[in-house]
């Protein structure tokens, strides 16, 4: 199976970083001063351009999906777990924080969430959903005890949370869960933490988009892992 991508933005970052997970350039009817520049980008980085009708876009693998439920999965030292994330666009830009802040791991529910395949996901994503592990889940709760047993902690964002993530300090292999866009964390997969986390408010808005507020967990987990070392 195949993705084709259109973005440009995305085709752009594929090209120079991930070129080998293009399979062709399409180079469309109409060309701009941009597009020639990635033709001419993809021919350098050995990619098969192709004439078309339609309109300039690259075909591309699929992201690999792994298999929770193999034995010795190796999840790494930072796993990011969102919980019934539905929109795929913030599925993709949780992805991109994902891979600029270096976490090995990201895990989804199979049901009732955004998936990993879909074009717009891994358009926000820029290309990044390939540097990461990713990993579907039937039950996000089994998925936190097999974390836990493998050493994780757990920490989960929470509004209502009465720790806050600048107050936290963080050690070892860490997992971040982050919950759907209306109604968050569910209440089990809350109960289920080692600890819920809030990103302090200091204006008048509640809360942040899951995606920002993915952005500026992943932010402070790593600073803070970092002073560690």
């Amino acid at each position: 199976m195949t993705i084709e991508i259109k973005n440009l933005q995305c085709i752009s970052t594929l090209l120079t970083n991930y070129a080998d997970k293009i399979i062709s350039i399409n180079e469309g009817s109409s060309a701009n001063k941009r597009i020639e520049s990635l033709i001419q980008l993809a021919k350098k980085n050995g990619v098969k351009t192709i004439s078309s009708k339609g309109g300039f876009s690259a075909i591309c693998k699929q992201p690999v999906i792994q298999d929770i439920k193999d034995k010795g999965l190796d999840f790494g030292e930072v796993v990011l777990v969102l919980d019934e994330v539905q929109d795929t666009r913030n599925l993709g830009s949780c992805l991109r924080s994902a891979s600029f802040f270096g976490v090995d791991s990201v895990i989804i529910p199979k049901n009732n969430s955004a998936d990993f395949f879909n074009t717009a996901a891994i358009e926000t994503s820029t290309g990044g959903i390939y540097d990461l592990k990713l990993f579907k889940a039937t039950n996000i709760n089994v998925i936190i005890e097999h974390l836990k047993k493998d050493g994780f902690w757990v920490s989960g964002f929470s509004e209502h949370a009465e720790a806050s993530l600048e107050a936290t300090n963080f050690e070892g292999k860490n997992a971040l869960i982050l919950g759907n866009e209306e109604k968050g964390l569910r209440k089990l997969v809350e109960k289920n933490c080692d600890q819920l986390l809030k990103i302090s408010k200091h204006g008048q808005i509640s809360s942040l988009n899951v995606a920002v507020a993915t952005a500026i967990a992943l932010f402070e987990l790593k600073k803070k892992l970092r002073y560690k070392n």
